[in-house]
């Protein structure tokens, strides 16, 4: 009776297990990266993150090669750094991995240029991807970011009401972070906090709890 009791909870404690998949740009190769594995493991979720630098939607849609720098993290395992890495397609990830919950933090990179007809064709196509799949998502859009050029403060707008509109009711939550997250006046580069030593770091770390704090594992 003792040994069918055992059981039981070791089966219950391994179906309570989540499995998390990460897909982020190279805010997820710093610190926020850390931090978002670290307070997802506390969810009591298995983790596996993938950060490529200067990713957009069509990358992960496509498999495209980046240059901008390449991390892969998979709880319980070293993590693996490279520079101009082949993106790895979503799809595939999804299928191989075969996730519970599915996080993406994408939507920085549309800064540098117009926002073009193919570009919301990419996330139309990522978030058919997703709801495909069935997979619990949740879409994490960029966090505010700090630029002295008019053309770019407009952009991120664009962007942020892009996002808004496209989103929601497509497969993922949105969890809008420019609109708790503050990027300081001075210093750094105006995109990556980990840029501004410390007080960039903290940040990062801080956006990614404030982040998970709205994500349900169990709804």
């Amino acid at each position: 009776m003792k040994s069918a009791f055992f059981l039981f909870l070791l089966f219950a404690s391994v179906e309570s297990h989540s499995k998390t998949l990460i897909i982020t740009d190279s805010h997820g190769e710093g610190s926020f990266g850390d931090e978002l594995v670290s307070q997802m493991e506390k969810k009591d979720a298995s983790v596996s993150l993938y950060a490529v630098g200067g990713s957009t939607s069509a990358d992960w849609n496509k498999g495209l090669q980046q240059i901008w720098g390449y991390r892969e993290h998979h709880t319980g395992q070293t993590d693996v750094r490279s520079a101009k890495p082949v993106t790895p397609q979503l799809s595939v990830l999804l299928e191989t991995l075969k996730p519970d919950t599915l996080l993406i933090e994408l939507g920085t990179n549309l800064i540098w240029t117009e926002i073009s007809v193919q570009s919301k064709q990419e996330i139309d196509q990522m978030l058919a991807t997703v709801r495909a799949s069935g997979i619990r998502c949740y879409w994490i859009g960029p966090p505010d970011l700090r630029f002295n050029q008019k053309d770019r403060v407009v952009r991120e707008r664009e962007i942020q009401n892009l996002l808004t509109v496209k989103v929601p009711g497509q497969g993922c939550e949105l969890i809008p972070s420019w609109t708790f997250t503050r990027f300081p006046k001075r210093g750094g580069d105006g995109v990556h906090y980990d840029t501004i030593p410390i007080t960039g770091k903290t940040l990062a770390r801080q956006w990614a709890v404030d982040a998970v704090g709205r994500i349900n594992l169990n709804p």
